[in-house]
């Protein structure tokens, strides 16, 4: 059964499908808020990561298993469903056949479809709920909808010059807009002139023109371009960010190329025609390992800047490294 959104009915168990983790977030959100309160949630909410090492599959059947304390319901949350060892599914799958009342458990992959016979299992045993990158008519609708739960309208120009600086990604165009939304004040129409004052020089272009700058291998510039948005005031942590979703982003075009036609992509990925032309050109630049190892240097960058190194050295690092 193909669902776009959450039931009204709370259900035991439900399977999160596709890559817009911002959605996800939502949802869950939604449901801590419903049913937790903030002196109980550390006894009923649970997050499991099925890629981790020391992921405890019986620690989590048994908070699934365990009544809530002081509470309606048990939150529990597995990621990356999917890449569990063969017996820890069929677990899963046994629990799914009879879950308790008591629990939500919420069972989430990053796959944009149905694939394997686990999450075919899984999709006719909870109720499925799927969160795809949204498209360009469903990028227009969220940014309209967001800008009216603030009692705005937006442009269609604003519209155009949000996705043009921003990537499809909700996160960051969910931040964008708060902040434009912060600018607008009281005024209740958002143009284009308020989307280019807020966004001043864009973190998504700066993010092309450094990957522009590694694929020539031009430290010199790369580094340059990196001191300009620190007088933007654009936080490294968010350059950081936009570097690993350029990488991935030329990786999965690079990959598709062989296999599908340009509109196919777009449409898949919400993109601008001029913007899938960007990453085109630039996946044509990069061979794949070399794209991996980029991917594997932005993780490093990232676990030294969350235990405590210094953001603005670590980025520099990071881009001499990246151009050698």
């Amino acid at each position: 059964m193909r669902i776009e959104t959450m039931p009204t009915k709370i259900l035991p168990a439900y399977l999160f499908l596709g890559e817009e983790d911002f959605l996800k977030e939502e949802a869950v959100i939604k449901l801590k808020s419903n049913f937790l309160s903030s002196q109980t949630i550390e006894l009923n909410y649970s997050v499991f990561y099925a890629k981790e090492k020391d992921f405890d599959l019986a620690q989590m059947l048994d908070s699934l298993n365990t009544l809530p304390f002081l509470s309606k319901k048990r939150l529990v949350v597995l990621k990356d469903a999917d890449s569990l060892p063969a017996h820890a599914k069929e677990s899963i799958l046994s629990y799914l056949r009879s879950p308790k009342e008591s629990s939500i458990f919420i069972i989430e992959t990053r796959s944009p479809g149905i694939k394997g016979e686990f999450l075919l299992a899984i999709s006719r045993l909870a109720h499925l709920v799927y969160y795809r990158k949204l498209t360009d008519p469903g990028l227009n609708a969220w940014l309209t909808k967001k800008s009216a739960s603030s009692g705005k309208k937006i442009s269609v120009e604003a519209l155009r010059a949000i996705k043009e600086n921003l990537p499809n990604n909700l996160r960051i165009l969910s931040s964008g807009m708060d902040n434009i939304l912060l600018y607008t004040g009281r005024r209740n129409l958002i143009t284009k002139g308020d989307v280019e004052k807020v966004m001043g020089v864009s973190p998504s272009h700066t993010a092309f023109d450094l990957i522009n700058s590694i694929e020539e291998r031009n430290a010199r510039r790369a580094l340059h371009i990196f001191s300009f948005l620190k007088k933007d005031k654009k936080r490294e942590t968010e350059l950081l960010g936009l570097l690993a979703w350029n990488a991935r982003m030329i990786l999965r075009v690079k990959e598709l190329l062989r296999i599908k036609a340009k509109h196919e992509m777009r449409r898949e990925f919400g993109l601008s025609p001029a913007r899938l032309d960007q990453f085109v050109r630039q996946a044509s630049g990069f061979k794949r390992s070399r794209i991996q190892a980029l991917l594997d240097e932005i993780l490093k960058a990232d676990i030294d800047i969350k235990t405590g190194s210094s953001p603005t050295i670590v980025m520099e690092r990071l881009i001499v490294k990246m151009c050698s």
